[in-house]
C-alpha cells in the first residue's frame, strides 16, 4: 500500500529529473539553501539540551543533511561538465531529499513528544511510542542517505555504459 504513490511508471523518474535539472538550481539555488538553513537552524536551536535526544535525533539528521548537501555539490561540480552525472543521480537525490525531510519531521515530533512527557501532558504511551518510532526512523531509514550519496558520486559511467542498440 505504501507504494501507491508510485502509480504511474516513470512518474518518479520525471519528478527526480525535474528536481535536479530545474528546481535545484532555480533562483540561484536559494530554495534548496533555505531548506538547508531550516535544518541547520533546527539542529542548532535544539542541540546540547539532551544528549540522548541529540544522539538519537539530531546527530543522524545532521549527517543526512550533510550527505544531501554533498550530493548537491557533486551535481554542481560535475553536472555542468557532463549533465549525465546529474541525471544519473537524480532519483537517488530525490529519495535523499525525502529522507532528510522526513528526518526533520521526526526530529520535530520527537522534540514535541519529549516535551509532552516532561510536562506530563497528554497520553504518555502515545508519546513514548512516537519517540520509539522516531528513533527507529533515524537509526534504520535515515542512514540510507549515505547509500544514495555513494550511488550519486559513482557518476554516470555505469548508467550510460550500454549503447542504445543494446536495449
Amino acid at each position: 500500500d505504501a507504494r501507491i504513490a508510485q502509480i504511474y511508471e516513470g512518474a518518479n523518474g520525471v519528478q527526480a529529473l525535474d528536481l535536479v535539472g530545474r528546481k535545484l538550481a532555480q533562483d540561484g539555488g536559494k530554495h534548496v539553501m533555505a531548506f538547508f538553513d531550516l535544518v541547520k537552524g533546527f539542529i542548532k536551536d535544539n542541540a546540547g539540551q539532551d544528549a540522548e535526544f541529540d544522539a538519537a535525533f539530531l546527530d543522524p539528521l545532521k549527517a543526512a543533511s550533510k550527505d544531501l548537501q554533498s550530493a548537491g555539490m557533486y551535481f554542481m561540480q560535475n553536472g555542468m561538465k557532463n549533465p549525465n552525472h546529474a541525471l544519473a543521480g537524480s532519483n537517488d537525490f530525490m529519495h535523499m531529499f525525502g529522507h532528510v525531510c522526513l528526518g526533520l519531521m521526526w526530529a520535530k515530533m520527537g522534540l514535541a513528544a519529549k516535551e509532552a512527557l516532561k510536562t506530563g501532558s497528554g497520553d504518555a504511551t502515545f508519546y513514548e511510542t512516537k519517540l520509539a518510532t522516531g528513533r527507529y526512523y533515524m537509526a534504520r531509514q535515515l542512514p540510507a542517505t549515505a547509500l544514495h550519496l555513494t550511488r550519486i558520486q559513482s557518476g554516470a559511467d555505469t548508467v550510460m555504459a550500454l549503447e542504445a542498440a543494446n536495449f
